[in-house]
């Protein structure tokens, strides 16, 4: 993460403030989460089936909301620990199934010359209903574009548990790369230890 104080370079901080919503796929829209949006996160993000493999238990309500009100902040111009948290609406009902988010961190150096390069993260969490049509990698694919193409972003990289075969199968099927596995990284929810797979793609790697 950015240290404290740190300022966003001018180009990429330009680039952010330039970014036009909501981003279109073929079935979904994305756009910055907002307050309102409390009641839809906490549908998801309170079962523990959704939760099991993400680094946080079900959230109840204060915790969703300054989850989300974290998210928004971040997001604002002038932030010097950028984050895009954005709701994933489905284009044909309006309701938001999801949320994905686009973590920016500088690229690390060990140069006399610091780098002005800059890298991203990506996660998302979807409502078990629309769990197995596509909508994670759809909206993962349109991250991977706006880090890229948009936002000029040197490496994206994303982590799954290996027990969570569905998130490591669409990182797989948007075409990043499977750098490494961390052994016994976690203790996980039921009590055993987690192996974390780390996937990266580079910007001269991506299809586009």
């Amino acid at each position: 993460m950015p240290v404290p104080g740190e300022v966003v370079p001018p180009w990429l901080r330009a680039r952010l403030e330039g970014l036009t919503w909501p981003r279109r796929t073929h079935r979904l829209r994305l756009r910055p989460l907002r307050t309102d949006d409390v009641d839809a996160v906490l549908a998801y993000r309170s079962l523990p089936d959704v939760v099991v493999h993400l680094s946080h238990d079900v959230l109840d309500r204060p915790a969703v909301e300054a989850r989300v009100a974290g998210w928004v902040a971040r997001g604002l111009p002038g932030s010097t620990a950028p984050l895009l948290g954005l709701a994933v609406e489905e284009q044909s009902s309006g309701r938001v199934v999801g949320d994905v988010m686009l973590r920016l961190e500088p690229s690390h150096s060990i140069s006399r010359t610091p780098t002005a390069e800059w890298e991203g993260t990506i996660g998302y969490a979807l409502h078990p209903d629309v769990h197995g049509r596509g909508f994670a990698a759809e909206a993962a694919t349109e991250l991977l574009a706006l880090g890229f193409r948009e936002l000029g972003l040197r490496r994206i990289t994303a982590d799954a548990y290996a027990a969570n075969i569905a998130s490591n199968r669409v990182l797989r099927r948007i075409g990043m790369r499977h750098e490494a596995t961390v052994r016994a990284k976690s203790l996980g929810k039921d009590g055993t230890w987690l192996d974390d797979n780390i996937w990266a793609l580079l910007r001269e790697e991506w299809s586009g």
